[in-house]
Formats: C-alpha cells, structure tokens, sequence
C-alpha cells in the first residue's frame, strides 16, 4: 500500500513539473511574442545544462520560437527535431511542428516544411480553440506555395488565414495576410483583385496619417498600378512613401519608386531614389538601383570619372545575383518537383481512402438493404400466413353454415359437408405453402360438394358499373378506360371485400392485372362469349386467360368451369 501511494505522489510531482517551468522560462516565454530580442537575450543567461529535463526541452523551444519571432534565419533543424520528438503528445506539439516548418522554410526544403505545416494542422481543426496558432500555420503555409509560384494554392490558405483573422478580430493579421493575398494576386496577373484586397488593407487605417503597415500596402498597390501600366496612378501612391518605409522595406520601396518615377520621365527623382537604393548596407534589390542608374535615360546624371565604378560594382552584383538566383532556381525547381510528387502521393494515398470508404459505404447499404428485403420477406410471409389462416377459418364458418342449413332442410344430422366434411383444423405452426395448399383442397372441397351458387349479388347487378358493362356488351365495345376496371374492383370489393387477397394468396402473389380483369368479370356473372367482347378478344383467347387462372391458383389444369367456380366462392 505505501508503495502505491508513493508511486501515485511520484506520478503528480512529475505531472505537476511539466506544467509548471523555470520561473525564467515563463518570462521568456512572456517576451517572445511582444520583445524576441530581449526574450534571446534572457536566454542567453541562462545555463541549460543545470534545467531540468522538461525545461531543457522548453529552452529549446523557446531558442527556435523566439529566435524566428526575431526574424533570424534558422540555419540547423537538430534543435527543433528534438523538441518535436519531445513534444510529441503534448500540448505544445502542434506549435513545435509549426516551427518545424519554419525551420524546413529557412532552409529551402520547401516540400519538407510543407509536411510538417500539413501535420499541425491536422492538430488544429477548423473549430480548435487555439485559432491564433491554426491562424499563423495558415499563412505560413500560403506564403510558402507562393515561393513556389502555386498562386491558386496559396490564395486558398491565406483566405482561410482571413477567416480566423476577423473572426479573432485581430487587426494587425489581418492586415498582413491582405498585403500578402495582394501581392499574391500581383504576381498572379490579377491586378483588380489585387488592387482590391491593398485598398482594404488601408482602410483598415487605425487614425495615424501613414502608419506603418499603410507605407508597405500603398507600396503593392503603386507596383500593382507600374504592372498594369497605369504608370500615372502608381506615381501618385508611391509618392512620398519612401520617406516613410522602415528598413525592412526600404529597399523595396526605394526599387519600386526609381522604376516607377523613370517609367513617368522624371528623371531626376528616378536617379536620386536609384542612388539611394546602392548605397544601402543590404545588398537586397541593389541590382534594381544600378540598371536604373546606368539605362540611357539617367547614365548622363552619374559623373564621367564615375561611371566605370557604378558599371563594376553592377557587374559584381549582377554576377552574384545570377548565381544566387540560378542557384535558388535549381533549389526552387527541386523543391517544385517534390512538391508536385508530394502532392500527388497524397492525392493518391486520398483517393485510396475515397475509394475504401465508397466500398465500405456500398457495402454497408447492399447489406442494409439485404436486410430490409428478409425483414419484409419475413413480414410479407408472416402476413400471407395470417390472411391464409383467416381463409380457411372462413371457408370453415362457411362449412359450419352450410351444414346447419342441410340439417334443417332434413330434419336430422348434417349432410355430407357437415358430417363427411368437418371442418379441417388450422395449426398455427404451418407453412404458408402448406396453408395455401390446404385453402385450395377447402375451395374444391366447398366446389364439388356443389356448394357453388350461379348467382350474382344484387350489389353488383344493381351497381352502375355493371350496367355499363352491360351496355358495352351491347354495343359491342371493349373496356378501354383504366377507371372502369378499378370502378369494378371497388363494386365486387363492398360485397366481397377479401376477393383480391384470397386471390393473390391463391396464386402466391403471382396475380397479374390481366388475371384480376378475368377474375372480377367472372365473379360478376358475365359469360366467356360477353369476357370476348369486353376484353376485344377471340372465345379461344378467353378460354386461355382462365385456364391460366385456374393452372396458377389450383396449381394443375383443371376445367374452366372448375376455375369460375371457385373464384364465384371467394
């Protein structure tokens, strides 16, 4: 027993130091998100060899979230395969795997970085409370198939990035993810909608004349104007920006402003900003500011003694720029075919699971339905057998009936239907075959016991159908109209109101309309050369259709006259 309780004290004390971290830690992880850099400077001191082993890992974590928060370029993934293969099952491991990506993204394996975005968000469902995290995976996946040049692809995840956006009512992202779906549909060639999503993105101005954010959307919006050649509206939005872009953008801002101002003819703006932009410490765009400065248009702004240092150090930067860029191209083509193999093994590994799942489906509904077709076998047999019972408990009445009437008629005991045929006793536990089998000796028991009566119930012969018929027999015109056979059906049904079951029961549900038209026009008396008429047909024909009558209620040919009687007994 204390062994138990010491194991479970063991167990909460471990739980409790995985929720609960290095007091440290909880103020980096408080600094990430608002201040990255003071967040890696408090790493910095300190020593993780002395962290526990959860708060090893948490150090970890923290490293590659705040250093990516700092917009330093991870440059090994060893550190965050660890954290996720720690995390794994934990509360932070959709996070990890995000940052798994990220990792894969600054490293230019595109395809890798892909899977582990896909994987988190296999994590955050559509309806996950973390929709922050769900939110920034998003993105991060769109903005990564927009490296690729997978526009279409990319536009679907930023859109759904919108979605949690307004619905966090998260001002900032969703201004982010605009000037990106913006840029986006730019470099798609859909210039509307690009210029569309850009004017939101501004009007989502928070009251400063030109914050921040609004330098870099009119930035897209006067490239979006330059590619659509509407080279006047682009000089108007790009106009006074670069005085307002932040470094991270400067250089961008700067190439748009020099392109733009030498495509307007204005010259000595295009030099000044062109100028501008070689002489930034980042190399990012320079290539731009040199063609521009060294085109015919501007050549003759840069002094004679000059103009070999400006084409070198052009030279120098174009020869970089194409390795650079042949060598990403390669990377980037790559990363592309991956992807596409990727993509198509995922395709096909879903349409494997599609295809399972509509045969699991097809199945489950093909025994479904097997079982809804016993179940009404069942029930329709079980009914047959109910209404045969009822069938030969009537015929049994009808016996009893007959044999009182004989007995009065003589004087003494019943005559042969009620002394040499009693009725026959009913098994609640026989077969429907067997059942009909005896509904059948009981009609031609009653039949040749010459029980059999050659009259016709008043009901018929005073209904109106039966004296439309009569006329169609004079007349000599054959039924047609489908509404005089149903018509005859409801007359014979108010006198005889179990004749069409008894029948169908009789032939095993075999009962063809053609079998009950023969089957109401001989329970109403009329004769073979009158049925020869109404049906159209010749007296060979007539005789055929009651023959098969009787072949499929009696089961054997017997004569017509047998057949009419018996259908006169139902």
């Amino acid at each position: 027993m204390p062994v138990i309780i010491l194991a479970i004290v063991v167990t909460l004390l471990s739980a409790c130091s995985e929720k609960s971290h290095d007091t440290r830690l909880t103020r980096v992880a408080e600094l990430t998100d608002s201040v990255p850099e003071d967040a890696l400077a408090l790493l910095d001191s300190i020593d993780a060899s002395a962290l526990s082993d959860a708060d090893r890992h948490y150090f970890d974590f923290l490293t590659v979230k705040a250093s990516d928060k700092a917009y330093i370029d991870h440059t090994s993934d060893s550190l965050i395969l660890d954290v996720i293969d720690y995390y794994r099952g934990k509360d932070l491991y959709p996070e990890a795997l995000y940052y798994g990506g990220r990792v894969y993204s600054d490293l230019g394996d595109y395809p890798t970085s892909l899977e582990y975005f896909h994987r988190s968000l296999d994590l955050l469902p559509s309806d996950t409370e973390n929709l922050e995290l769900r939110n920034r995976v998003l993105s991060q996946t769109g903005r990564l198939l927009d490296s690729l040049s997978l526009y279409d692809e990319a536009i679907k995840y930023i859109n759904s990035s919108l979605e949690i956006g307004r619905l966090l009512q998260d001002t900032t992202r969703i201004i982010s993810d605009l000037q990106l779906l913006g840029s986006i549909y730019m470099r798609a060639g859909q210039y509307e909608q690009a210029d569309s999503v850009l004017l939101e993105s501004i009007q989502l101005n928070t009251g400063q004349e030109i914050p921040m954010y609004v330098v870099k959307s009119q930035m897209y919006r006067a490239a979006n104007k330059y590619y659509s050649n509407e080279i006047d509206s682009a000089l108007i939005l790009i106009r006074n920006i670069p005085e307002h872009a932040n470094p991270l953008i400067l250089n961008s801002v700067l190439g748009y402003a020099s392109t733009i101002y030498l495509a307007a003819g204005i010259l000595d703006t295009a030099f000044m900003y062109s100028r501008e932009l070689v002489s930034q410490p980042s190399p990012m765009h320079k290539e731009i500011g040199y063609q521009n400065l060294l085109s015919p248009e501007l050549r003759s702004f840069i002094r004679p003694d000059s103009l070999d240092e400006y084409i070198s150090r052009y030279q120098d930067i174009l020869a970089n720029y194409y390795d650079e860029n042949e060598n990403l191209a390669a990377i980037s083509e790559q990363n592309l075919y991956n992807y596409r193999l990727h993509e198509l093994g995922k395709e096909k590994a879903e349409k494997v699971n599609e295809t399972l799942k509509l045969w699991i489906i097809a199945a489950s509904f093909v025994i479904i339905a097997m079982i809804v077709v016993i179940l009404l076998l069942k029930i329709k047999n079980k009914n047959n057998i109910i209404e045969l019972h009822r069938s030969i408990e009537n015929i049994n009445r009808l016996k009893q009936e007959l044999s009182r009437y004989n007995e009065g008629q003589s004087g003494h005991s019943a005559t042969n239907i009620g002394a040499d045929n009693p009725p026959s006793p009913v098994s609640r536990k026989q077969t429907e075959s067997e059942l009909r089998e005896q509904l059948k000796q009981e009609l031609l028991s009653l039949y040749e016991s010459g029980v059999e009566t050659q009259e016709v119930p008043e009901q018929i012969t005073n209904s109106e159908i039966y004296q439309t018929l009569k006329a169609f027999i004079r007349e000599e015109r054959p039924i047609q109209e489908e509404n005089i056979w149903e018509e005859l059906e409801r007359t014979v049904a108010e006198c005889s109101p179990r004749f069409k079951t008894n029948l169908n029961l009789l032939t095993s549900g075999k009962l063809t309309s053609l079998d009950l038209h023969t089957a109401l026009l001989i329970k109403c008396g009329f004769k073979p050369s009158e049925m020869t008429v109404l049906f159209g047909r010749s007296n060979g024909a007539i005789i055929s259709r009651r023959e098969t009558l009787g072949l499929k209620a009696l089961d054997k040919k017997t004569g017509v006259k047998v057949i009419d009687g018996i259908i006169r007994l139902l």
